[in-house]
């Protein structure tokens, strides 16, 4: 059993969990070394004490929060070195709850991580942002749980990527750069988050550079250092150059449009050799505008023309979402499957 191993667990999880943050993607709102401002507030007050910002937290707070409601609540003590680790860090950054499931269906340390990284994994779009980082620190503990256990191995290599997650200078001089060329990075605040991470895949797919979506690598040093503005860049692109780059939502809406114009067509086209006048139903029409009875018997004997108005609605429609789509590239909310270049017309 790990007894006494607390503070040794402490200390690794600390380091996955950095300093003060208060980031628009974090729901848990501010806070500091891994403890939220609710979770802070609600420990004050079980010990009779006033509420106060969590960044003021005091390390003896600090570890007590982490050991009643984490390592006891685990009842970490009873597990084997390593694997006491595996759940502390797993509850702390998943909750008691979830960590207590992977316990019931895993007993050791290999099981244990792999359940973790398995349900971290199936988490979509969070996965899509934050996989990178949590991989990282499932790996990180893995390796520091089987030293504990007697199984040491070769620690994670050190490298100079950053991901969704980490925090530190690096973070901020790389979101500082990319806002002064227009990428939409967040603010600069020395926190990988979602903003950072959209602003990094950007960045990757205006320059053609590969490498793992939304991670910074060191070989994209240079072209940082020779990239130009390019939200000026985006705004001069027009329809016919995201059509010509080969825009898929772009495609499918002008097909869309098309289909809707061949039917908008067929039916006008119908109902022309079908009918004595096609005026005698537009003149129909402005008289069953009065009262709503005469509209709703003028419907049923010109379905036509109501077929033909929601075609026309539907292309109306259609054309203003294209076109929202297009500014939406322009200002960067949208990323484009391809960097196309403005044309002169």
């Amino acid at each position: 059993m790990a007894a006494g191993n607390f503070e040794r667990c402490l200390a690794i999880t600390l380091k996955w969990e950095g300093g003060y943050s208060n980031h628009p993607d974090d729901p848990g709102g501010p806070t500091m070394r891994g403890v939220i401002q609710r979770e802070y507030d609600a420990w004050r007050k079980r010990q009779g004490k006033r509420p106060r910002p969590v960044r003021q937290i005091e390390d003896a707070e600090l570890r007590a929060i982490y050991r009643e409601n984490y390592w006891d609540t685990m009842n970490c003590d009873a597990l084997p070195a390593g694997l006491d680790l595996c759940v502390f860090d797993a509850a702390v950054n998943s909750g008691p709850g979830r960590a207590r499931q992977w316990l019931e269906q895993a007993h050791y340390i290999e099981a244990y991580c792999d359940a973790r990284l398995a349900f971290l994994q199936r988490l979509g779009r969070l996965w899509r942002v934050f996989g990178t980082g949590w991989a990282r620190r499932v790996a990180g503990i893995r390796i520091d749980a089987r030293t504990m256990a007697g199984q040491p191995e070769a620690q994670l290599p050190f490298d100079e990527t950053l991901h969704a997650g980490m925090r530190g200078r690096e973070v901020r001089s790389l979101q500082a750069r990319l806002r002064a060329l227009g990428y939409p990075a967040g603010a600069v605040d020395g926190i990988f988050g979602e903003q950072t991470h959209r602003a990094v895949m950007l960045f990757q797919h205006d320059n053609a550079l590969d490498g793992e979506a939304g991670v910074w690598q060191p070989n994209y040093a240079k072209a940082l250092a020779e990239a130009t503005p390019m939200l000026p860049r985006r705004r001069e692109v027009s329809r016919r150059d995201l059509e010509a780059a080969g825009d898929k939502p772009l495609r499918q809406m002008n097909v869309l449009q098309r289909v809707f114009a061949w039917l908008f067509g067929a039916a006008a086209a119908t109902e022309t050799f079908s009918s004595d006048s096609v005026l005698d139903s537009v003149g129909g029409a402005r008289a069953a505008l009065e009262p709503l009875q005469d509209v709703i018997a003028w419907a049923t004997t010109n379905r036509w023309l109501l077929l033909c108005a929601v075609l026309v609605a539907a292309i109306a429609l259609i054309r203003l979402i294209r076109s929202e789509h297009v500014k939406a590239y322009r200002n960067f909310d949208y990323q484009g499957t391809s960097a196309p270049t403005a044309s002169n017309d």
